[in-house]
């Protein structure tokens, strides 16, 4: 591809993930007001019984909202590593043609951070731009024990935070809403996958896409900057530089996605807005 076409490219999926970006604050938004909803006396109606009938069925919406806003977060991940392919002096054409044929979104996640690793350290082999010859936990000697435990952990983040949720995206995307059935036919029912989706709700969905952005982030610093060119310190690059500042606001998020209590997260809502109610009537 000339620079043209891959800067047309860039544009391409970097549009895509602004429309997402507006669907997702959209249903993001819907959800909040429906925690916020009153009924015709006044109440709070998430404040009420849960077999209050009104409450039950904007849970039903609730329920809803949340599949679809779920959906959208893991389209916005594997728009962006399809954006990251068209990065300005990025990748070569074999490395983002062997990048856009792996056949799962994990999997391009996976290849896209260790390519790019490879890249940013000298670690490509001449007669191999793909890196598959290459495996970096045995470069300790080579690059230090720091920058591989580095790597090591960046994929272990993708792998414990990212590729569950793809999973949980593509029985959402086939209408698996309520009840889920186990691959590849949906031919019976598993309680334990209908548990997970049901784990899944916006505290946990905000949190995942915070996530895929700090990642995103991490790994073009990771590809696109020499030490020698950073201004900050010419002795590292931005991905060593920044790198503890991510892993800590990555942790933050992992922790909320391991502990999020919706209720928790409804009641204090709610709070906020009867003492805004409240002060504006004095």
């Amino acid at each position: 591809m000339t620079e043209q076409e891959i800067e047309q490219y860039f544009i391409y999926h970097n549009e895509n993930i602004k429309l997402l970006n507006i669907g997702f604050d959209n249903i993001r938004d819907q959800i909040k007001t429906l925690y916020k909803s009153q009924n015709k006396d006044g109440n709070y109606i998430y404040s009420l019984s849960d077999i209050d009938q009104e409450k039950i069925k904007i849970r039903k919406i609730e329920k809803a909202l949340s599949r679809v806003l779920s959906g959208i977060q893991v389209s916005w991940a594997e728009e962006s590593i399809k954006r990251l392919l068209y990065e300005k002096a990025l990748f070569t054409d074999r490395q983002r043609e062997y990048l856009l044929e792996r056949p799962a979104l994990d999997q391009r996640w996976y290849s896209t951070l260790k390519i790019i690793f490879s890249i940013a350290y000298d670690l490509v082999p001449p007669s191999d731009e793909t890196c598959d010859s290459v495996t970096i936990e045995r470069e300790r000697r080579n690059l230090g024990g720091e920058l591989v435990d580095h790597y090591l952990e960046l994929r272990d983040i993708i792998t414990y935070n990212l590729v569950p949720n793809f999973s949980i995206r593509n029985k959402v995307q086939h209408g698996e809403w309520e009840y889920a059935f186990k691959p590849k036919y949906s031919a019976e029912f598993s309680q334990d996958i209908t548990d997970k989706i049901n784990k899944e709700n916006i505290v946990t969905t905000t949190s995942r896409y915070t996530l895929v952005n700090a990642i995103y982030q991490m790994i073009v610093n990771l590809g696109r900057f020499k030490s020698n060119s950073f201004a900050l310190d010419s002795m590292l690059t931005p991905f060593e530089y920044f790198y503890n500042d991510y892993i800590k606001k990555i942790n933050f998020e992992v922790v909320k996605i391991n502990t999020s209590n919706l209720d928790d997260f409804i009641n204090d809502m709610v709070d906020k807005e009867i003492r805004g109610h409240q002060y504006r009537v004095k």
